[in-house]
């Protein structure tokens, strides 16, 4: 049991094996609570009881009970240690080797008070190589369905010596929050086994649901395969006035796609599995990396445990979600069992990534998420007593609860939901959940704020997806390798590359405490379903424009436009984008246009698409955030050297803040 045990602080050890409440709460500060918001027993590796070897080639759903992760409300500097756990993910499979944030899979969830500054040090306990088993597929196969990069087995793959031999290199990021760059978990600022990473935490925002997890450059996806992910709330007096469910009844669910390895019988083995796909005729050559798409992962795991059920009183329950998964999107669904139709109207948003919304929002069918995107949600299980509901991933159009083998679903199912019969008061939630929540649109936007443009689109062989960071030339500028024309609300833009990967030099600088207007233009030939969920680092953001676009113009394999990119018919934007976001999900051939004012923290940041696959492959990109002032003198100096870079000439400004 020595090897789950999780160090939380610098004194107190908890183990997993079941200290008493009052044991633990005597030890000191910094410590997991053993009641409140998000709380239930800690369960170690053993906890879930299963097969001790591979037995079973399929997994049977709503088997397991769902694991909820124990609160940690830290106090002063706490210690967590990033250890190997062995956690089981469901009771058909052995335990799963894991890297863990204290033990837990997921990592403790944190809680905080708004204004509580919070020190934490991650210290790098991790040992021996990675526990993900990570093989190249080819794409080809018996047909739709359970393609070989969508089944579970390595059987046929190609294998990947350099994932082998990965230690652990780690960096905590905590994605949402307010921290000086220094704090950010940059990418490129990873830490190596028996050292620690110190952050602090400003938690200087309004009340909501972040989540921290690894960030490491070149290997987040693995490192996050691997265990690497927990939720973070940041509590305040607005929410506290509400009577949301609390206690108990409010629960966070971190979804996340995931396969597994079998044995040569086809046993599954609960070894986590990554497979990429690379071309037919792609040859692998040692020490080169293969242009390669991302692969998705047939089982959905919630809070780290495969097609979980929970059973819930008829209360009202509030659900924090957030999609863990490197590559796939969740539009989840509530399916009554037994009739096998959708329950319309049984989600109610009440906000998004960044916080409370105004008004609550009926969700009529479902509700989606792209990796890194929040939904927090009420069910009122009062409405159905005795019932069993499911959670389901579903595409539009189809039956939701269905196999959706054509588009690579082939397990639909999330979660289960058993109801208990007692019938109960039904719950009403409050008409105003944010009086301080205000709609921005784009005549809010105050006439300084920096433009920027980021086009997504492909490298010249249309193999891989890329980031290209743009800046504003004249109009009459020569067409050429890296020009993109683009027809806007008020008139063409012709617009430069001078960036595609992290490792190209800086050119966005910016001012905190400023507002910033960015458009993201993906571009992508017809019938490709790409899809980009950009992240932006110490912004709070809201979509004020989403169109789709024209881009038959472009040709990929001279990286340029031969006529202008034009704006078409507007795309909704749905009730779960509607609110403060930090991540906004760019579908192929859309231009979406988000608004929002940086935080007053600075530093390198880092902005990039949190499919994790492309993030760890180059589509992502640094920026640089100062004090007002010292950006101004920064602006004279690079027009003094006649360098070039995106800025701001002005200090602070009035508008709507959030």
């Amino acid at each position: 049991m020595s090897d789950v045990v999780s160090t939380i602080n610098r004194r107190t050890v908890l183990g997993m094996a079941g200290v008493s409440a009052a044991a633990v709460a005597a030890a000191g500060v910094g410590i997991l609570s053993s009641t409140g918001p998000f709380q239930r027993e800690a369960q170690a590796a053993e906890g879930l009881e299963g097969v001790g070897e591979p037995t079973f080639t399929a997994l049977t759903p709503f088997r397991d009970p769902l694991r909820v992760p124990p609160t940690l409300r830290p106090s002063g500097t706490t210690e967590i240690d990033l250890v190997e756990s062995y956690i089981r993910l469901h009771s058909q499979m052995p335990p799963t080797r894991l890297w863990t944030y204290g033990g837990h899979f997921p990592g403790p969830t944190i809680e905080v008070r708004r204004g509580q500054r919070v020190r934490i040090a991650w210290n790098n306990k991790l040992k021996g190589a990675t526990p993900v088993k990570a093989v190249w597929v080819r794409p080809d196969g018996p047909g739709p369905g359970l393609l070989p990069y969508n089944r579970p087995g390595s059987s046929g793959g190609l294998p990947r010596p350099e994932v082998d031999k990965l230690t652990a290199w780690t960096t905590v990021h905590l994605h949402g929050g307010h921290q000086n760059a220094i704090n950010d978990g940059a990418a490129d600022l990873a830490v190596s086994p028996g050292n620690a990473q110190l952050a602090e935490y400003a938690n200087d925002q309004a009340a909501t649901h972040l989540f921290y997890h690894d960030h490491a450059m070149a290997v987040t996806s693995l490192n996050v395969a691997a265990g690497l992910i927990g939720n973070y709330v940041v509590r305040d007096a607005e929410e506290d006035q509400l009577n949301l469910p609390t206690g108990n009844y409010e629960i966070p669910l971190a979804i996340q796609e995931v396969n597994f390895d079998t044995d040569a019988q086809g046993r599954l083995n609960g070894r986590i599995l990554a497979k990429r796909i690379i071309g037919n005729n792609v040859e692998l050559t040692p020490g080169s990396m293969p242009p390669a798409l991302a692969g998705l992962a047939p089982f959905t795991m919630v809070n780290g445990v495969v097609w979980p059920y929970l059973d819930v009183e008829a209360h009202a329950y509030r659900f924090r979600l957030v999609n863990v998964s490197g590559v796939r999107v969740y539009r989840l669904a509530v399916v009554d069992e037994e009739t096998g139709q959708v329950v319309r109207g049984a989600m109610k948003l009440v906000g998004t990534d960044m916080g409370l919304i105004g008004k609550p929002q009926t969700i009529d069918e479902a509700l989606s998420l792209s990796p890194a995107e929040r939904a927090d949600i009420v069910i009122d299980f009062a409405a159905f007593p005795g019932k069993k509901l499911k959670l389901v991933n579903t595409i539009p159009g189809q039956t939701p609860g269905a196999a959706l083998p054509d588009f690579l679903i082939p397990f639909p199912q999330v979660m289960q939901f058993r109801v208990e019969k007692q019938r109960r008061a039904l719950y009403t939630l409050p008409a105003t959940l944010s009086p301080s929540f205000r709609k921005v649109t784009a005549a809010d936007v105050p006439g300084d704020a920096v433009e920027r443009f980021v086009v997504l689109s492909l490298d010249n062989a249309g193999a891989m997806p890329q980031i290209w960071e743009m800046q504003e030339v004249p109009e009459d500028t020569e067409p050429g390798d890296g020009i993109v024309t683009v027809e806007m609300p008020g008139g063409t833009r012709t617009l430069r590359r001078t960036a595609t990967v992290f490792e190209d030099a800086t050119t966005f600088f910016a001012a905190s405490g400023t507002w910033e207007k960015w458009h993201f233009i993906s571009v992508a030939p017809a019938g490709l379903p790409i899809y980009h969920p950009m992240h932006i680092h110490l912004m709070n953001f809201q979509v004020v424009d989403r169109r789709a676009i024209d881009a038959s113009g472009m040709n990929f394999a001279a990286g340029q436009t031969e006529r202008p990119i034009t704006l078409g018919a507007p795309v909704p934007v749905a009730p779960e984008e509607s609110g403060w976001k930090d991540t906004i999900t760019v579908n192929a051939n859309t231009i979406v246009t988000v608004v929002g004012q940086l935080a007053k923290q600075s530093g390198r940041v880092m902005y990039h698409c949190h499919i994790l696959d492309h993030e760890d492959e180059g589509m992502m990109r640094p920026f640089v955030v100062m004090p007002p002032a010292v950006h101004e003198i920064h602006s004279m100096i690079l027009a003094m050297n006649g360098a070039t870079g995106t800025h701001r000439m002005t200090g602070t400004h009035h508008g709507t803040h959030h």
